[in-house]
């Protein structure tokens, strides 16, 4: 993205949603005044009005009168997306949830051309492909290998991953709103490929999770997961 391109207002809210996906703000902390935000990003007080303006409609932040405006917490802020959050069926399950990205990269030539067809894009348009893998007590019972337009959502950071689910970054950061998410279920069993990736025996159950996120018509994000264990009755 040509950062020349953005509005300075918007310039300002992506920084400060970066820091909120990738922890170095955090629930409650208080952001800087608007005078003082205007000196860090260069930008008039109304610009900085309108940033903040934005990021309270899109639920990261909150304003307490007289006193300023501080950093809503990912729970209450995640309660307004329709999205499955893996970590608290996890805890359902009464395990420690934990996950860990595998792989992030931006493709560009023609590898997975496919899936770029699907999502209505040219074989050497940009992609993001993003592996990660759930933890349950420091087992690995669930694999996602995700696929996610670049040029509706340029520059989604690592860091930001690392800490989020895609979902919840898609709409904050992004403003997805989709015509659709359609999901779907398969049972399958375990392979030895699928041992490097899972704690599971070969043989054992296994759901095969397909999720398509579609937004004025045309497909966004493609996910493909394995799941093992009992998570797949909680999804």
């Amino acid at each position: 993205m040509d950062n020349a391109s953005v509005p300075l207002y918007q310039r300002m809210m992506m920084q400060i949603v970066h820091d909120i996906e990738a922890g170095t703000l955090k629930e409650n902390d208080k952001l800087p005044s608007e005078q003082e935000l205007g000196k860090i990003f260069n930008i008039s007080r109304i610009t900085v009005r309108k940033a903040l303006e934005e990021l309270q409609v899109r639920h990261f932040i909150y304003k307490k009168r007289g006193q300023g405006s501080f950093i809503l917490s990912r729970k209450q802020r995640n309660k307004f997306y329709y999205y499955l959050d893996i970590k608290e069926k996890i805890e359902e399950m009464d395990l420690l949830p934990q996950s860990e990205i595998n792989e992030f990269n931006i493709v560009a030539d023609k590898k997975y051309a496919e899936i770029k067809y699907a999502m209505n894009l040219s074989s050497t348009d940009y992609i993001y492909e993003i592996e990660k893998t759930y933890f349950g007590d420091k087992e690995r019972i669930m694999f996602s290998h995700c696929f996610i337009a670049y040029e509706r959502f340029p520059e989604i950071k690592i860091d930001e991953l690392e800490n989020e689910d895609i979902l919840p970054i898609l709409y904050g950061k992004y403003d997805l709103v989709p015509d659709s998410i359609e999901t779907n279920s398969t049972a399958a069993i375990v392979k030895k490929d699928d041992q490097k990736h899972l704690d599971a025996n070969v043989g054992d159950p296994m759901v095969i999770r397909k999720v398509e996120v579609i937004e004025n018509k045309r497909i966004v994000l493609s996910e493909v997961s394995e799941v093992v264990g009992f998570l797949p009755m909680y999804l």
